[in-house]
């Protein structure tokens, strides 16, 4: 895990070296084990790292790598099953001088060219450099775990894992990008579109390839999702769940530094605890969010959880103190855009707290938009699947199931608010919410212009999929900033393409039953679960009192948003947002507003001070 850097010149121009070295340096937090920059023809190609060391923790690791003197390489992530590929290209007749995953990296793309992303399992963002041919191949893996910006024009292709190395090298590039901002600000959409916060400044996004061949970039889209059902017993679906399950906790154990879990009182955690202690019985330490005086806190079931698996629970109390907007500013300056709910806060100080004792910590992320977790969202698509294949019986069955646990309207609301049409959405922010008419200026106008590929038959796995492909990509996009402000590898079994491509080729039923998601999960994995986690049904996930916050901090909320500089940005109404700010805060007015403060603090940590 660390942090990547290059330039491409597609016209002669130097790099400047001075400028390239401080540039990479702003991202020492992702890399604080090693940072070197390399420079090539004539100064016209660079490429720099930073290191956190995971895997092979010698000199021999450090990056850029070189590789056959032909190859330079600079890598973030992990590839998991480098052992295996390794073997695989050892029989083929290949040397390797390292124990790391990296150099395996580069001699399967000698090997099998740009077809060698669909034999890695692990999460990546790299940059492949061809010395001999002045041709550069770049990767994002399968889901977006790893970050990918860039920048390009006529002259320059420049890139890295954060904004802030792009934006070092050349300031001028420190421009707003309105659109996206006002994109956060309507509906939350932020880290799963191309767009940045920082006009033409792009993401690469998941999944796909980028080749720079006679100074010409060209982007390909590499994986597809699974769409075929399969015809599987429910028995032979819960043998391979468990085994590829269990086999991707176990890839993802492999490390030289110490692993920890983050946990929580749900599912999926206890799951990959559950997974590690069918292979592995060493100590392992947990970190648990812990909010005292929460009746839903979840930290009672983890307690619970870490008794039962002897584990080394390490309880991290969270409150949303005086500290918060210091806290929030110091989070948006990593995110390099802003973050839609509070929730950020509990997940800021767990990798805090964590960082005392491991490197590497796995986490539950990515089972919910998989396995149908938000049912509350999902279980309106799997209803309605249910009608177009006329099993009215199912159908009646299982909303009284559904209904047990959700509300009906619950539920509804939940699909409306991922298909109703653009007009429709502005319509109710306008007149219901209040929230549509306090943007002005640049944030007026908008567009979306990101739509996912979602080609399933099944209504529910078009949901899934439409989930994995967009709010699933905006949690990454904080998963990653977040765990790496701490120099932290965070890792996820969930995310193992094994699983996705199994899970999405899956019948409906094997996903929701009985009134509860992630059905096959829960079967599958019965006999290694404690009870007290497999007859829940409901998600909790972490508190996240946004009222509670912006009530306890509504003083600073006024000086930041109703101040003179604010409202001379011109793109929030000072006058109704004064009535909004002073009106009673609901949660969806509270969640406007968190959004507007995410902005503001934006603005002033990245363009306010532009040089």
């Amino acid at each position: 895990m660390c942090g990547i850097f290059g330039y491409f010149s597609f016209d002669s121009n130097k790099v400047n070296r001075h400028t390239f070295d401080q540039s990479l340096r702003t991202m020492i937090h992702r890399g604080p084990d090693f940072q070197k920059s390399l420079f090539f023809k004539n100064d016209t190609v660079a490429m720099g790292h930073v290191r956190l060391s995971i895997i092979d923790l010698t000199d021999a690791a450090n990056q850029p790598m070189a590789v056959d003197d032909k190859y330079y390489v600079i890598f973030n992530g992990e590839i998991y099953n480098y052992i295996e590929l390794k073997q695989e290209l050892a029989a083929k007749g290949y040397c390797f001088s390292t124990h790391s995953d990296t150099e395996v990296l580069v001699k399967a793309y000698d090997c099998w060219g740009e077809e060698c992303v669909s034999k890695f399992n692990g999460m990546w963002a790299f940059a492949i450099y061809n010395t001999v041919e002045n041709t550069m191949f770049c990767s994002r893996d399968r889901f977006g775990v790893k970050p990918f910006n860039y920048y390009a024009d006529e002259k320059q292709f420049i890139f890295g894992s954060e904004i802030k190395s792009i934006i070092a090298y050349d300031p001028k590039l420190r421009n707003p990008n309105y659109n996206s901002i006002g994109l956060f600000c309507r509906e939350g959409i932020c880290g799963e579109i191309p767009e940045t916060w920082f006009d033409k400044i792009y993401r690469l996004l998941p999944g796909h390839n980028l080749t720079v061949k006679h100074n010409k970039i060209t982007i390909y889209k590499y994986y597809h999702y699974k769409n075929k059902t399969q015809n599987i017993s429910f028995e032979d679906a819960k043998r391979q769940f468990s085994d590829l399950f269990i086999d991707a906790v176990k890839l993802r154990m492999r490390s030289d530094v110490p692993v920890g879990v983050t946990l929580s009182g749900g599912l999926d955690s206890t799951s990959i605890v559950a997974g590690i202690r069918q292979f592995n019985n060493d100590p392992v330490n947990t970190y648990t969010a812990h909010f005292p005086g929460f009746i839903d806190d979840e930290y009672t079931t983890a307690k619970k959880t870490n008794q039962y698996f002897a584990l080394e629970g390490n309880p991290v109390i969270i409150d949303y103190g005086s500290d918060s907007i210091d806290t929030l500013s110091r989070l948006i300056y990593h995110l390099e855009s802003g973050h839609s709910s509070p929730a950020i806060f509990p997940l800021w100080k767990v990798y805090e707290v964590a960082k005392k004792k491991v490197t590497v910590v796995l986490e539950g992320q990515g089972a919910d938009e998989l396995l149908a977790g938000y049912i509350h969202g999902f279980a309106s698509a799997y209803l309605i699947d249910k009608l177009i294949k006329f099993q009215l019986g199912a159908f009646v069955s299982n909303l009284k199931k559904l209904a047990k646990n959700y509300s009906i309207r619950t539920m509804a609301t939940f699909y409306l608010r991922l298909f109703l049409p653009s007009f429709m959405k502005t319509w109710v922010r306008r007149y219901v919410l209040k929230t549509e008419d306090i943007l002005i200026g640049k944030l007026k106008n908008f567009q979306y212009r990101y739509s996912p590929p979602c080609h399933s038959k099944s209504c529910l796995v078009k949901n899934l999929q439409k989930s994995h492909q967009t709010t699933l990509v905006n949690l990454l996009h904080y998963g990653d900033a977040i765990s790496m402000a701490f120099s932290i590898e965070s890792r996820l079994p969930f995310m193992d393409y094994r699983l996705v491509d199994f899970i999405m080729t899956l019948p409906e039923d094997y996903l929701i039953a009985e009134g509860k998601g992630k059905y096959i999960q829960r079967e599958a994995l019965g006999q290694i679960l404690p009870e007290f986690i497999k007859t829940d049904a409901k998600k909790l996930g972490f508190p996240s009192p946004m009222k509670e916050f912006l009530e306890q901090n509504k003083l600073m909320l006024e000086e930041t948003l109703l101040n003179k500089k604010t409202i001379d940005r011109g793109i929030f109404d000072g006058k109704k947002l004064k009535k909004f700010i002073h009106s009673d805060i609901n949660f969806a007015k509270s969640r406007f507003l968190f959004r507007a403060l995410n902005v503001e603090l934006w603005f002033r940590l990245f363009i306010d001070d532009k040089q």
